[in-house]
This record gives structure tokens, sequence and C-alpha cells, in this order.
């Protein structure tokens, strides 16, 4: 395809779904994925992708052992088409802010962990200081925010910060480190022991976190760590509602953040178990893209979760 019509195919045929399943496909690499994620069929999506292709005249994906990869034509489309979706999300909420006459609408994600207790109280910070703000909060695995928060869908996320990549497009603040425990119901049985290890927990049913989520990887590495099979008997969530009730169910254990597990713990709900897990995740922070203007509702979100963390730690 010659120049000229390229720049034409770009500035007359690309659209909004091509961005998004550009941005993706580079967050996921893995069809299926980006399907369930845009709400779409696996077909449907080859589908968009091929005629993109065909539009362009280029390949923009390669299929690797470890799935996707995206071609240099790919990073450079998929570069702006980053900027593109979060600017038109900026429009968006400022164009809604100008037609009803209230400040723009902060979008923040958060882990289900960081949800119970960090930013509620951040947020009550942020509604003193600004009681007009607009807030809306979404809860979910940490891959799937990113990729709704490079989408434009999100202005930030709260919580265990990912692992770090080169020429990462991200901005972070880290709040505090935190370690993870095993907690169980009050009476379980394993509260009855002086000393329960590896081998003792490993007997009972687990609630585990979802393979997509942070800690699955890291917990597994510690069971072998510890010299004990995973559990095979487990319900994978990352709710804490849905925890808490089943740890009361059953005889099953979980993994809680100890900032968490400890306020649960004081109010009855929960009794933590001695043994400790070594530091296995990032601190937990608050996270922006880099290309993002700063806005005065992002530096009040981290005022106020730096102060909430702080009364959280005293």
């Amino acid at each position: 395809m010659t120049m000229a019509k390229l720049d034409w195919y770009v500035r007359a045929n690309l659209k909004f779904r091509h961005l998004q399943l550009l941005v993706a496909l580079d967050d996921f690499r893995n069809m299926g994925k980006v399907a369930a994620l845009l709400n779409v069929t696996q077909p449907a999506l080859s589908k968009t992708l091929a005629e993109l292709q065909s539009g362009l005249g280029v390949k923009l994906f390669e299929r690797t052992g470890r799935g996707l990869r995206p071609t240099d034509y790919a990073t450079v489309l998929i570069r702006h088409a980053r900027r593109m979706l979060q600017e038109l999300a900026e429009a968006g909420d400022e164009l809604h802010a100008v037609a009803t006459g209230t400040a723009r609408r902060m979008r923040i994600g958060t882990q289900p962990a960081s949800a119970s207790w960090l930013l509620p109280q951040a947020l009550a910070r942020m509604k003193r200081e600004a009681p007009d703000a607009s807030i809306f909060v979404r809860e979910g695995t940490m891959d799937l925010l990113l990729t709704e928060l490079r989408m434009g869908n999100l202005d930030a996320l709260v919580g265990t910060l990912p692992p770090r990549r080169e020429n990462s497009d991200l901005e972070e603040k880290a709040l505090f480190d935190d370690a993870t425990g095993l907690v169980v119901r009050h009476g379980h049985p394993l509260t009855q022991q002086r000393a329960p290890g590896w081998a003792d927990v490993a007997r009972y049913p687990w609630v585990l976190p979802p393979p997509e989520s942070l800690l699955r990887q890291p917990l597994l590495v510690a069971f072998s760590a510890n010299g004990v099979e995973p559990p095979t008997n487990y319900i994978e969530t990352l709710s804490l509602n849905v925890s808490l009730q089943y740890l009361q169910a059953s005889d099953a254990v979980a993994t809680l953040p100890v900032t968490v597990a400890k306020r649960l713990e004081s109010s009855g709900l929960i009794q933590m178990l001695p043994l400790r897990l070594s530091r296995l995740m990032r601190p937990v922070g608050v996270m922006w893209l880099r290309a993002q203007a700063p806005v005065s509702s992002l530096r009040l979100l981290t005022t106020a979760l730096e102060q909430a963390a702080e009364e959280l730690l005293s």
C-alpha cells in the first residue's frame, strides 16, 4: 500500500473499536481474553483484526508460543491509540461536566482488598475537601483494570502495584508495603494448634486468588518452597465478601493482606494464623498514565491516599 493510501485509511476508516482492539491485544496478547473483555465473539474479533490489517495493508500481530506479538506497525498504532482513547474519555467527561455544571468525574479502579478500607477512607477525605467532586469506582483484577486505564475508561488505579516494565507507560506512587497473611474462621481446628505448618494448612479447603491475579503465581511458588503440593480443594475469588462468608461456612483457609486481616480480626470476623508469607507482592500504591495531564482530582486522590495509609499503619 502506498503511503498516500495508508494515510487515507488512517484518517477515513480507523474507528473507535479499532483503537480498543489494538490496546487490548497489546495488553493481553490473547484473542480469547480480548474477546471476553470487549464482549464479542472470537470469530468477530478475528474478522475485525483481519479487516484492519487488510485496510492498512500491513501485518499488525504475529503469533508466537507466548501469544500474539505486535509488529513495528502495530507498535506505532498502539502508542497513538492509547493517547486517543485517553483524550476521547477526557473529552466526554469534560462535556458531561459542562452539561451538568459539576466537576469532572474522577474514575478510579481498585482491587477488592484496597476497596475494603484504604480507598473508602481516602474517598471520605476527598469529599470533605471537594464535596462537589464526582467519583466513580470500579473493582476488578489488576490486568483488567490496567486495560481499562489504557483505554481511557479509568483515571487512576489503587491497589498492589504490578511488576515494573521497562519503558512503562505508567506513573506510580507507592504508599506502603503489605505482607500476606493466612486467615480462618474463629474456632477453626488450626487455631487450636500451637504452631501449624504448611503441611497442616494444605490439608484444608482453600480460597485462592484467580489465575490472572497478581498473587496467584507467588502463592503457588510459596507452597512449593515449603515442600507441599498446592491444594486441589479450593474456590477462586477476589471478592472479600465471598471469601469471608465462605470462611464462616467452612474450614477453608484464605489469604489476605495483613493490614486488612488485622482489622477484620479485631472485629471478630476472622482469626489470623501464625504462619507468615514473605513479601510476595510489590507495595500498595496508586497508578496513572504517564501521558495523562496532571489534574487537581488526581493530586487530591494521591494526598488522601497518603493520609489514609498513614492512619492505616498507625
